[in-house]
C-alpha cells in the first residue's frame, strides 16, 4: 500500500474521532455527556440527555465525518477497493474509539450510516427504511442499529456479484455493530432496554 491510502486511512480515523456529542454537550449545556444517560457518545445518548435539535446536529456530523473521508477515497482508488472500504472502516473505528476521548467513543450506526450513503446506496434504501420502521414500531433505537448492520452482508451476499472489499467491510461493521450493542443485547432479552424517549 501506498503512501497515499495510508495517510487517508490515519486522516479518516482523526476525523472519525472527533466526540461530535462530547462538544455539543459542553456548548449547549456545559456538560461531559460521558456522565449522564448512558454515557454513550452518540446521538442516541445526545437525544436523551439534550433534546432533539443539538441530536440532530450530532447525527449529522458523525455521518458526515465517515461520508466525507469515504466519498473521497472512492473518488481517489474506487468505490469497491480495499483502500476505500479501509478508510471507511477508520472513520468508524475512530468514532467508537476516539483518539481524543482514551479511546471512549459511540456505537458507529450514524457513521457506518454515513460510509453506507457512499458504499452501498441501493441498499440503503431498502435496509434504512425498514430499520427507521422497527424504530417506530418497538421505540428500541438498538433494535434498528442491529438489523441495520446485521442485515447488510446478508444483503450483499445475496446479491452474490459483489466485490471482496465490500463484503469485508459489510461483515466487519456488523461484527463491530454487535460487539458496540452487546449491553443493548442483553438489556433486549431481559425486557430492560431503554426505549426511544425514556430517562436513562
Amino acid at each position: 500500500m501506498t503512501a497515499e491510502p495510508i495517510l487517508m486511512i490515519i486522516v479518516a480515523y482523526l476525523l472519525g474521532s472527533i466526540p461530535t456529542a462530547y462538544i455539543v454537550g459542553r456548548w449547549k449545556a456545559n456538560i461531559d455527556i460521558t456522565q449522564h444517560g448512558s454515557g454513550n457518545v452518540g446521538g442516541t445518548n445526545a437525544f436523551r440527555v439534550l433534546g432533539a435539535g443539538p441530536a440532530l446536529l450530532v447525527a449529522f456530523i458523525d455521518i458526515s465525518k465517515a461520508l466525507v473521508p469515504t466519498w473521497w477515497a472512492a473518488r481517489l482508488f474506487g468505490s469497491a477497493t480495499w483502500p476505500t472500504v479501509v478508510t471507511a472502516l477508520a472513520a468508524i473505528l475512530g468514532h467508537n474509539y476516539s483518539a481524543y476521548l482514551g479511546l471512549r467513543g459511540g456505537k458507529g450506526i450514524a457513521s457506518t450510516l454515513g460510509a453506507c450513503i457512499v458504499l452501498f446506496p441501493r441498499q440503503l434504501l431498502i435496509l434504512l427504511p425498514l430499520a427507521v420502521l422497527v424504530v417506530a414500531i418497538t421505540r428500541y433505537v438498538s433494535l434498528g442499529s442491529i438489523l441495520l448492520v446485521v442485515s447488510l452482508p446478508l444483503v450483499l451476499i445475496a446479491q452474490r456479484q459483489v466485490a471482496a472489499p465490500e463484503i469485508a467491510f459489510a461483515m466487519s461493521v456488523a461484527l463491530l455493530g454487535l460487539w458496540r450493542h452487546r449491553s443493548n443485547i442483553e438489556r433486549l432479552l431481559r425486557g430492560t432496554e431503554n426505549r426511544l424517549g425514556q430517562k436513562k
